[in-house]
């Protein structure tokens, strides 16, 4: 029996950050008692280092200065001066009585430090929160958003540079720096700060929403386009992109969870019939994940690529191990065809056989998946599903497969509980009269309709 993946995981929680984490909501506050943030100018640019925005976005690009205020602390002298034993305690019995002196105490510098910005430091635009943007790193006095941010004495002052993507119409702007040990810093940018830092709900209009005990997300808009963070998209394909605000509801020890996780695997759109697209990328992270912190609902995009000739889409989302439908149309509704042959595979799943066409060179079987589960179950197309011919067994073809509009998703993982429809392309030397499924519980033979 071939193995069956029962947990995928989904989330990753970003916890303990040294500067204070992320946490429930409390009172506001604009003090910051180590460290103060000053905005020196901001722009609004159609394009920054050659890169242009996308079509309805413009880039915000601040100039910061920040100062440590951080008073200094009083240490003993000695424990600065004192330096180790490195004979095992020996170097102590040689010394013999020292004189008693009084404790000097001298002040320190109490740097501050940020273990980096990319957790920490946010735009807030009309009720949305947006992430720092990768260009953030190539602009002058830009910093990397992963490395620690250090200003080591106090009254010592740095520059800053952040770049946000927003929305182009957005009126209302404010920097937000998160900070639980010290204090958050707002900084208002434009507008009123108010308006831009919103209530912390979802915004009241929208396609389609989820809830539970993890996140809260919202579809506010679904469009079709030909390209996507400047790739374009295949002859016959082009990008569904859904436009997600969310935010997390999860917390620890009093403290809240930003969540992240890869789209790939964790949320896909659906056809009618069945046929499903995992998502190839989203705009929150360089490493296209997917995030959403508390407090404040967050805006990002999740693109997924699809054939040109489908219209209507639900978006399915998977939360560990639930998983969640969003109509992106009032009209939307399921067709789950009649099945040619079924054959239930224990307590795993359901196989459906729809049917078998000549392509060409290539014969093409339409076949479901319906879980049984509420694990992941993870998909061996080659050892699974073999054709059964005159001249011998036939195995499907990959790349045949992959340009078929109703290929299998990527990764070909069945999301827990859901039916999933695909097509396979095969080349046999003979004619097909059989599939053999080769099953987690059984085994199985389903007859093929005869094609001249």
């Amino acid at each position: 029996m071939l193995k069956m993946n029962r947990f995928i995981l989904l989330f990753s929680f970003l916890l303990g950050l040294s500067l204070g984490a992320w946490g429930i909501a409390q009172e506001e506050s604009n003090s910051n008692k180590a460290a103060r943030i000053n905005l020196v100018q901001f722009f609004r640019l159609a394009e920054i280092s050659g890169q242009k925005a996308p079509q309805g976005k413009i880039y915000v690009l601040l100039e910061t200065e920040w100062e440590n205020i951080h008073p200094k602390q009083k240490v003993k002298k000695s424990d600065l001066e004192r330096k180790p034993d490195r004979t095992m305690g020996v170097g102590k019995l040689r010394e013999g009585k020292r004189e008693e002196k009084e404790d000097e105490y001298v002040d320190r510098d109490v740097p501050y430090v940020i273990p980096n910005f990319f957790d920490h430091a946010y735009l807030l635009a009309d009720g949305q929160t947006y992430s720092l943007d990768k260009l953030s790193e190539v602009i002058p006095d830009g910093y990397v958003l992963n490395r620690d941010f250090t200003i080591a004495k106090y009254g010592e002052r740095k520059k800053v540079g952040f770049v946000y993507l927003v929305p182009e119409v957005a009126k209302n702007i404010s920097f937000r720096l998160f900070d639980y040990s010290n204090g958050h810093i707002l900084v208002p940018v434009q507008g009123d700060p108010k308006l831009a830092a919103g209530t912390g709900t979802l915004p009241g209009r929208y396609l389609g929403q989820i809830k539970d005990n993890m996140v809260e997300i919202a579809a506010q808009a679904f469009r079709l386009q030909d390209q996507f963070k400047g790739r374009a998209a295949p002859e016959g394909w082009r990008y569904a992109v859904a436009e997600l605000s969310g935010k997390s509801l999860s917390a620890s020890n009093q403290m809240g969870n930003i969540i992240q996780f890869r789209p790939e695997e964790n949320i896909w759109v659906a056809t009618k019939e069945g046929y499903l697209y995992y998502s190839c990328g989203g705009t929150t992270t360089d490493q296209d994940y997917i995030r959403f912190t508390p407090e404040f609902s967050q805006s990002q995009e999740v693109a997924f690529l699809v054939p040109s000739s489908i219209n209507e889409y639900a978006l399915g989302i998977r939360l560990q191990n639930r998983v969640y439908e969003l109509r992106l149309d009032p009209k939307y509704q399921p067709e789950r065809a009649e099945p040619m042959a079924a054959h239930r595979d224990g307590k795993t799943m359901e196989i459906y056989l729809y049917g078998l066409k000549k392509a060409g060179a290539n014969f093409v079987l339409d076949l479901g998946i319906k879980s049984l589960v509420k694990s992941g179950i993870e998909i061996q197309t080659g050892q699974q599903f073999i054709l059964k011919t005159d001249h011998g067994d036939a195995y499907f073809e990959e790349t045949a497969t992959e340009a078929l509009p109703h290929r299998p998703p990527t990764p070909f993982i069945i999301p827990p509980e859901t039916f999933v429809r695909f097509e396979l392309a095969y080349k046999p030397e003979g004619i097909p009269t059989t599939l053999y499924y080769r099953g987690y519980e059984s085994a199985a033979e389903l007859a093929l309709p005869t094609l001249k």
